[in-house]
């Protein structure tokens, strides 16, 4: 039986790995004939260094045990790079919310490092992961 999935919504995530897949772009511009694979590719390259990754769009699912962040299918097709990511709930330290353009950024801070990602309602979003993060906290105190 799968796990109860109490939030979902359409995210964008950070990936510190991500990279355009130069083969299926180029296909896609000589498809439409617009375009210059090199100019996209130097300006994701310039976005990725100073943002220390690239967004990618997908989902976040919160559960109980985990956050979930996954690519959608066009991201999946154009990027390389890691399209997944699980965040264990009794891994997160600190749930923060930061400014973002549109969208707010919610970080989960944890002892490997951090992981942010992007949506509407971001603060709502946030506040259901610090509290099922900390009732596990506590549920496992001794």
């Amino acid at each position: 039986m799968s796990e109860e999935i109490l939030k979902s919504k359409l995210a964008n995530f950070l990936v510190a790995d991500a990279e355009m897949n130069d083969d299926e772009v180029a296909d896609f511009y000589d498809d439409v004939g617009e375009g210059h694979v090199d100019v996209l590719a130097g300006v994701l390259d310039a976005f990725k260094e100073a943002y220390g990754g690239l967004w990618v769009g997908g989902k976040v699912e919160v559960t109980q045990r985990a956050v979930r962040l996954s690519a959608n299918a066009m991201n999946r097709a154009v990027q390389n790079g890691t399209m997944d990511i699980e965040v264990p709930m009794a891994a997160i330290r600190k749930v923060t919310v930061e400014g973002g353009f549109v969208t707010k950024i919610v970080r989960l801070d944890t002892p490997a490092g951090s992981v942010k990602f992007r949506c509407f309602g971001a603060k709502e979003i946030a506040a259901l992961i610090g509290k099922m993060s900390l009732a596990l906290a506590l549920r496992r105190a001794p």
